[in-house]
């Protein structure tokens, strides 16, 4: 994958523009002689400009270690859930096939729908109703498998340890998905980046192309840096997101 493949192409098209855009205004403005008024000020708007700035790089250093740890979180359990439930299909062959069978099948049924449907319903918050019954089989079909002898019934006692293991794993992975970062600290992070961009529209630069340099290529940073923030913020969708390949694997290449 190339580095401009990294960012959508509307996202990279939406950050050129607000680039062009800061660049324009900050020419009109020069035009109108808008930066003599503040010609004798540029250490006043310089020490606040580092003031924000550094507001804003502990603010965003912040969010993104929350985010990015709830994000880890959420692949963490994922690998635990379906590791689990992988473990419930190889423990189980010490089963009898006729007792074995339900149990395959209903873990291999669970792990499909989970891959195929609950990513999206997990990005837009709604309820996992489906998937909940779904799992609510695989414990009920533990529960009633009938070990005929005592090395499956030692076989029996296990499985059910792992389904417990797997029901915990998965009530862990739902609540982490539900939890987004708070409106008020994001919304404190935008504030802060637009301060910034603003304040740099009354710094009194001296050469008019270093002034639309630095609009532009703060606007950019600013935006993409955004980006990132609001896309981590959603495990299920966007750009970097966690995926659903344990779940297929599970479905496809366990019998």
């Amino acid at each position: 994958m190339s580095t401009l493949e990294v960012v959508p192409s509307r996202t990279r098209s939406r950050g050129l523009l607000l680039m062009l855009a800061a660049a324009i205004i900050y020419l009109a403005l020069r035009v109108a002689g808008f930066h003599k008024l503040f010609a004798e000020d540029g250490e006043g708007i310089g020490a606040l400009l580092q003031i924000i700035g550094t507001l804003y790089s502990v603010l965003y250093a912040f969010a993104t270690y929350v985010i990015w740890g709830q994000f880890a979180a959420v692949e963490n359990e994922i690998l635990k859930e379906s590791g689990a439930l992988k473990d419930l299909i190889l423990f189980s062959k010490a089963l009898k096939e006729p007792t074995r069978d339900p149990i395959v099948r209903a873990v291999r049924g669970y792990a499909r729908t989970v891959a195929e449907t609950e990513w999206g319903i997990l990005s837009r918050g709604q309820s996992t109703e489906r998937t909940d019954k779904l799992f609510s089989v695989i414990i009920e079909t533990v529960i009633e498998a009938k070990p005929e002898d005592d090395s499956e019934g030692w076989a029996h006692e296990h499985l059910l340890q792992i389904a417990i293991q797997a029901s915990s794993h998965r009530d862990e992975r739902l609540a982490l998905s539900a939890k987004r970062i708070p409106r008020t600290l994001l919304l404190f992070v935008t504030i802060t980046a637009l301060a910034v961009v603003f304040l740099l529209f009354f710094f009194p630069f001296h050469n008019l192309s270093l002034g639309m340099v630095s609009i532009a290529l703060t606007t950019m940073l600013l935006f993409f840096a955004h980006f990132v923030l609001t896309d981590l913020d959603n495990p299920f969708e966007g750009l970097w997101n966690v995926g659903s390949r344990p779940f297929e694997d599970l479905a496809t290449k366990y019998r």
